[in-house]
């Protein structure tokens, strides 16, 4: 049987049911369904519902009856969509409000009838494990203070070198201090503090980064990536250094109604929170010290997902899944990327600007074909790889990948957009350039069938690149590969030569 044939069979029978994760929050009900959430951690659909099951929480001690009826109507149609979509694995997770409602118990009988499934309802430190969980799931190394503003609660965990270590719940969700007659705006600080102080832990520890999970949190960098026109659209791995943080924030807090109405870029049911959820983080700012302040997207319903599906598994096991399941669904059901990978990655080995990783994705994620013009086809790559759903690429690397994969589908002269180029450095630049030309290479040497990369060398001894062929495919060195040969040579700052064996 053929590779491609041999490689489609495997994907198509190992294939299983699209999973789900409904998350029963104080302030929203989410639903979301994964095509595979071990190729890829995106949802394929994601849909929310306001409806305050935590409002008022703290008087009543109940759920809010009329958050009940919106929520029931709300589950009835996430069961009608499940019912039509291929979805066998369902996961339901409850926070806050459910672990606190005196009558939550006969509401989740009432979930578990609907959807055949027990509702799991974390506690505070589940809930804050979980959390960090599903920041390591979106980052390739987490080390800090991962901190989830949800409804009803803040969860904090302290993360190094992917491993979790002290856990906290806070009553400091949103909802609960919009309902609260005592605090105000002008002493949520004071609060907050009192808080903090008493988790002996956070004071004793100095963090590198803060990870920031929730969806008040999100809107709010949200706003500030749009208001200072960062190139890249992308709210995950969003980072802000401390003290431009601390000036945001000081400005978000002080906004009074009318300017809250007036934001852009933001949902409607989140702008009230903005105030305090801004005063909130500059309070936790003030006690971890962090170099970074970075925007998750990744959190409770990720991590959760990762120890049902993942647990086991090491990240290169995880890596090689992913993007084995990226080329699949690219068409390339062989894995070509892997011939272009052994053949080019003898002249990156040593590049620190573009790892081993980076070079992998880069030979999947170029290899695309609309059958148009040269540079158009350069430029749907460029915005495509820009935007893969991979979610352990911080910004630089998904522009060196970008920009990378452009200069694989036209020629040096031309430049994608500057403004993403002005996320790089130089060195960065450059090394971008080699790599797309080092595949551009590789494409023309392909033109009969990437089989023939397995016969082919190239490497580079002292200032030269050499480029081995054996001498009965000698007719495969055209023109266009002596001049794409000579090009990757240039930006190596080397020459090159043709060698046949």
């Amino acid at each position: 049987m053929k590779p491609e044939l041999k490689n489609l069979f495997k994907f198509q029978s190992n294939k299983k049911s699209k999973q789900a994760i409904i998350d029963l929050g104080s302030n929203s009900i989410r639903m979301l369904i994964y095509d595979n959430f071990k190729i890829s951690p995106i949802p394929v659909f994601n849909e929310k519902a306001v409806c305050k099951l935590g409002k008022n929480l703290d008087k009543s001690k109940k759920l809010n009856p009329d958050g009940i009826k919106s929520s029931l109507k709300v589950l009835n149609r996430f069961k009608e969509i499940l019912d039509i979509s291929d979805v066998q694995d369902l996961e339901i997770i409850a926070t806050a409000a459910f672990r606190e409602a005196t009558d939550a118990s006969e509401f989740l009988r009432e979930i578990e009838k609907t959807f055949n499934k027990k509702p799991l309802v974390l506690s505070g430190e589940e809930e804050a494990r979980t959390s960090a969980n599903g920041v390591m799931v979106g980052f390739d190394e987490v080390d800090g203070l991962v901190a989830d503003l949800g409804g009803g609660s803040l969860e904090l965990a302290r993360v190094s070198n992917n491993q979790i270590f002290e856990t906290t719940s806070l009553p400091l969700g949103v909802l609960r201090l919009e309902n609260n007659p005592i605090i105000k705006k002008r002493n949520l600080g004071k609060y907050v503090r009192k808080l903090l102080r008493d988790e002996k832990w956070l004071s004793k520890k100095k963090f590198k980064n803060i990870y920031l999970v929730g969806g008040t949190w999100r809107s709010l960098f949200k706003y500030h990536l749009f208001k200072e026109k960062h190139p890249l659209h992308i709210l995950h791995q969003y980072k802000l250094s401390k003290d431009a943080a601390v000036k945001y924030l000081n400005r978000i807090s002080k906004f009074n109604k009318s300017s809250l109405k007036s934001m852009e870029y933001i949902t409607k049911s989140r702008t009230p929170y903005l105030p305090f959820s801004s005063i909130i983080l500059n309070e936790i700012i003030e006690v971890a010290s962090p170099s970074k302040v970075i925007c998750s997207i990744s959190g409770l319903r990720e991590g959760h997902m990762n120890t049902i599906i993942n647990q086991g598994m090491s990240e290169d096991e995880i890596f090689k899944l992913k993007t084995d399941g990226i080329s699949f669904k690219k068409g390339d059901y062989g894995k070509s990327f892997e011939k272009y990978f052994n053949f080019i990655s003898p002249l990156f080995e040593d590049n620190e600007y573009f790892n081993r990783r980076l070079l992998t994705l880069a030979c999947i994620l170029s290899k695309m074909d609309w059958g148009l013009g040269a540079f158009q086809k350069a430029e749907l790559v460029f915005m495509e790889v820009l935007n893969t759903p991979l979610l352990k690429l911080e910004h630089r690397d998904r522009v060196k990948v970008a920009t990378a994969s452009f200069w694989r589908h036209c020629g040096l002269k031309y430049n994608p957009n500057y403004q993403f180029l002005s996320l790089l450095n130089n060195n960065e630049i450059l090394s971008s350039k080699q790599v797309g030309s080092a595949l551009r290479l590789a494409e023309s040497l392909t033109s009969m069938s990437s089989l023939l990369l397995d016969e082919f060398k190239i490497y580079k001894r002292n200032k030269t690149i050499f480029l081995k062929i054996p001498k009965n495919h000698s007719d495969i060195v055209s023109k266009q590969v002596t001049k794409r040969l000579k090009n990757l040579a240039k930006e190596m700052n080397v020459d090159s030569n043709v060698i046949y064996s």
